[in-house]
């Protein structure tokens, strides 16, 4: 009897022991969780503090350096020739007077030689990797589809998705949604002020690339996002050796001569090396090239009025697609750009239609290592740039659109490939990829029900239980 109450007498204390400990573990747990959120604040302040600084020092060199010269004018309409087609001679379409010309060489020096006179150091914080988006308005719900896909291949990396401003942004979304998802939004307008005024919708992105809080990002587009665990990336070449990871466009450069006279670089002939970027995705590091960044940022502010031009030349896709390649070129950094082309998925109607939807892009680490014809054939895609149709499931899953989910005879139907069998050996080990995208669209419909019409989980849950039998 006594041996038993000792007995208990130790298992009551050894509980008592037990619980003290774990209350004691859970208060300094919690308390240090409590008192880390004043400090994230301050980092989050400090780092503010340094993107305005610096914005406020990069926007003076760049109004510094304007080209004093009327803008480049051209009538479009540059017809373009795909890669698998012989090159052709470089296009010549867009002229320069003398007197433009020679502004735009006197500016370009002049910028440049202010990045050497003041060598500027990006806000960012050290050793940190994300991925970068820019959205707003009808764009965010396509960046809420590819934030749920960029989850679905397993990673938590931290996402910034930029709008222009406060206005263009959606609460249910930026405050009750992509916190959830490791996601936030983030408002230019808050560090440029009025300067945002000055920006044109294509630089957004390059200002979104210079403000994110990231040394090493992923950029997408809004309608852009990975099939794989794109943390990867970052840890093999081409990225660990180039620090500029580019994607290949469908046809051959269009820069005019005029431009590589202007950078003071030498032009590249037209051959089967050479293919126009897409810009849809890129891999950056901030340390490696924030020289190259800061040159495209030139090339942005001023590529409405002269530098897009004297890239694309009216072109299709007229835009930012170059600055990113030229940049690094004209900074003497190194780039990497994907060898294995671009390709368009979709199907053909019953009625013999022709209907492209999305823009597959391919595994830039076995692109890398693959050196013959045969080996380029055998890369995987690893992102996926949906453009046709855009990505709203509420749209998508309306009960009266018949052009996105429906074939010419009514019935619903896959748009990235003909059949399973197709998508299974095309993405490999039987992963399709286009039935991942559908699931989390009709995932959202019925669990943001608030965001939607009130057909549309309905309308989901039918297509991908027809379409994909789940």
């Amino acid at each position: 009897m006594l041996r038993q109450l000792w007995m208990l007498r130790i298992v009551v204390a050894c509980s008592l022991i037990a619980i003290t400990t774990f209350t004691l573990v859970w208060r300094l747990s919690h308390g240090a969780e409590r008192s880390n959120e004043p400090q994230r604040s301050l980092e989050h302040h400090a780092l503010l503090g340094r993107q305005r600084e610096f914005w406020r020092q990069i926007y003076h060199d760049l109004t510094e350096s304007r080209p004093n010269c009327s803008k480049i004018v051209h009538d479009g309409g540059l017809d373009v020739v795909g890669v698998q087609e012989a090159p052709p001679p470089r296009p010549m379409k867009v002229l320069l007077e003398d007197q433009q010309h020679h502004a735009l060489k006197t500016a370009h020096a002049a910028f440049t030689g202010r990045l050497q006179a003041r060598p500027y150091d990006l806000p960012y914080v050290p050793a940190t990797r994300g991925i970068v988006m820019t959205a707003g308005g009808s764009y965010l719900m396509h960046a809420l589809v590819s934030v749920r896909m960029i989850r679905r291949t397993g990673t938590n990396m931290p996402i910034e998705v930029f709008l222009r401003d406060p206005s263009e942004g959606d609460s249910r979304i930026c405050e009750d949604i992509f916190p959830s998802l490791n996601a936030k939004c983030i408002a230019l307008s808050s560090t440029l002020g009025d300067d945002i005024s000055n920006i044109g919708k294509y630089g957004y992105k390059m200002i979104s690339m210079l403000l994110s809080s990231f040394e090493d990002f992923l950029y997408l587009d809004a309608d852009c996002f990975p099939i794989h665990n794109p943390e990867t990336l970052f840890e093999q070449p081409p990225f660990t050796t180039h620090g500029l990871v580019l994607w290949p466009d469908f046809w051959y450069p269009t820069e005019s001569p005029f431009f590589f006279d202007i950078a003071n670089i030498g032009m590249p002939p037209m051959d089967h090396s050479q293919v126009a970027s897409e810009a849809g995705t890129i891999l950056y590091s901030k340390r490696t090239h924030s020289t190259a960044l800061l040159i495209a940022t030139y090339y942005n502010f001023y590529g409405p009025d002269f530098y897009y031009k004297l890239h694309s030349q009216g072109a299709l896709g007229e835009g930012d697609k170059e600055t990113f390649r030229w940049s690094a070129v004209t900074s003497n950094t190194s780039w990497y750009q994907v060898k294995a082309h671009v390709q368009h998925l979709g199907f053909t109607t019953q009625s013999g239609e022709r209907r492209d939807s999305v823009m597959a892009q391919y595994n830039p680490m076995t692109d890398f290592k693959a050196t013959t014809p045969s080996a380029l054939a055998r890369i995987r895609p690893f992102f996926m740039h949906q453009h046709n149709p855009k990505l709203d499931p509420g749209w998508m899953f309306a009960l009266d659109n018949t052009s996105t989910i429906f074939d010419s005879n009514g019935s619903m139907r896959r748009i990235w490939h003909e059949n399973v069998t197709e998508a299974q050996n095309y993405f490999g080990n039987g992963f399709d990829a286009e039935m991942g995208m559908w699931e989390e669209m009709r995932d959202m419909t019925c669990e943001y029900d608030k965001l939607f019409h009130k057909e549309a989980c309905e309308v989901g849950v039918e297509y991908v239980k027809r379409v994909f039998g789940g």
